[in-house]
Formats: structure tokens, sequence, C-alpha cells
């Protein structure tokens, strides 16, 4: 008798135990969190355009206030040369409006119809990456994720800075920038299911940008704020992408060319740490 024949259960024992060890392993599920800052939140662009040259591939995306602005076009499928483009034409009259005093000096309503002109009325269903965009409850403090209805309406609301744009409703939430809660959302992308997480915080000294008007001691003020509230999310990270904004204006956006090479520069610096991203993961 053959070796072979000798032996049935035996091969097939070991061909059931490579199938089995082989579905184990794959290609780990990568998590972006993009943090607020106003405009220099432009910088995540940038950032974004390193890791696709690096070709890391994004299964997650978080984002807080400019984050999820950013984010959630990216997560659209809006290409890293469309929102370029974007960045340098977008003008805040194209964001926002004055209104007459009442829970704000602002409306970003302008926001929204603005997304919607530019890339249609999407919803979460159509992105082409898992998103979340974080909120703040303004009633119960509680921290809000969205996940579902319309982007442009959710990334409206991760914007609202209070006491400078009005609250946001959506289903009966009084809602406001998520800075206020969670500006680095790190660990909501790994309750997404991410194995593998890359935290891109946007931070500055604050000596270089002296407020003159109401609203930017408001800024300023949720920018510190922010920044001091981040340690915990940013100890939750794989890898950290900190951008120094130092010498950057969080309200200028005519300075977005330096600022995308910024993020892009900051990118690149880590392209050591990058490569040693896992290119596989082992299930439990």
């Amino acid at each position: 008798m053959a070796p072979i024949e000798m032996f049935p259960n035996l091969i097939k024992r070991s061909f059931s135990f490579g199938k089995k060890v082989a579905s184990n392993v794959f290609a780990p599920k990568i998590g972006l969190a993009l943090s607020g800052g106003s405009a220099w939140g432009i910088a995540h662009i940038g950032v974004l355009k390193a890791l696709e040259e690096n070709q890391i591939p994004i299964s997650y995306i978080s984002g807080t206030s400019i984050g999820a602005l950013i984010g959630g076009l990216y997560a659209l499928g809006v290409p890293v040369s469309k929102l370029e483009e974007l960045a340098h034409q977008t003008h805040w009259k194209d964001l926002c409006r004055f209104v007459i005093p009442n829970e704000g000096l602002l409306t970003n309503e302008p926001m929204e119809s603005f997304i919607h002109k530019k890339i249609g009325y999407k919803t979460f269903e159509d992105l082409k990456i898992p998103f979340a965009a974080i909120c703040t409850d303004l009633i119960s403090g509680e921290e809000v994720v969205i996940q579902s209805g319309k982007v442009a309406t959710a990334i409206r609301a991760s914007t609202a800075i209070p006491g400078i744009f009005q609250p946001v409703v959506i289903e009966g939430r009084t809602l406001v920038d998520g800075g206020l809660v969670n500006n680095l959302p790190v660990t909501q992308l790994k309750k997404m299911g991410a194995h593998y997480t890359i935290a891109v915080h946007l931070f500055s000294d604050f000596n270089q940008w002296i407020p003159k008007t109401g609203p930017e001691i408001i800024l300023k003020s949720f920018l510190i704020m922010q920044h001091k509230a981040s340690s915990h999310e940013i100890s939750q990270a794989d890898l950290l992408i900190d951008i120094n904004m130092k010498g950057f204006n969080p309200i200028d956006l005519n300075q977005s060319k330096k600022l995308i090479q910024k993020g892009y520069e900051r990118g690149l610096a880590k392209r050591k740490e990058i490569k040693k991203i896992p290119k596989q993961h082992k299930s439990s």
C-alpha cells in the first residue's frame, strides 16, 4: 500500500490544521483619530497624504471638530487632492454667518450647505470608510458618537464651538463641539474594531497667538482645555503623530498650503514608526 493511502486521516488533519492557522492570521484593521484645532486641522490633509504615500490602509476614522470635517469627507471617498483644493478655496463665509445673539454669535449652518454643494447629500450609509463624529450633549455633558444620519449634519454638530456657534439639535439632543469631552477619539476606534490606532494631535505652546476679540478669547480657552484633556486618549494610541502648530493662527484659513505641508512633513517624519505597523494580526 502506498504511504499516502496508509494515513488518510493524518493527511486530512494536517490540511485542516493548516487552514486553521491561516484563518487566524490577517491584515490588521488600522484606525485613524483626527483631533480638533480649528483652522490648524487643515494639517490633517497633509498627514493623510503622507499615510497614502506610505501605503497605509485606513479601516476606521474618528474625528472631533475640524477632525470630523476632514475625516468625514475623506471617509466619504473625497481624495486628498480634492481636500487640498477645498482647503485653498474655502473662506469663513462658506462655513458660518452672523446671527442675532441667541446661544451663539454665529451659526455654522452654511457649513452643512457647503458640504452638500461640494459632495451631495450623503448619509453614513454612503461612507467608503466607517466614520464616527464626536459631539457633546450640552444638557447632560455626555459624549455623543454619531454614526448614522446625514454626514454633513454630524460634522456641523461636532464643530459647533459653544459660545461661538449655536448648538445643533439632532434627534432631540442639543449638541456642540466634541472637544469638550473628547478631542482625540482613539478609544472610539477600538470600539469600532481597530487593531492598531494612529492619532493625529494638534497642539501649540499658545504664546504666539494673542486673542483680541471675544470669540477669539473663547476659542483660545477652548483650545487650551482640549490640549490639557487629551493625555488619556494620547496614551491609548499605538502611533502618535503630534504636530506643533507654533506660528500658526488657529483662525487663519489663508495659511492652508503651509498647514498641509506641515502635516505632510510631520507624517513623513514618522516613517520609521509607520513601517513598523504590523502587516499581520493574529486573532485571539
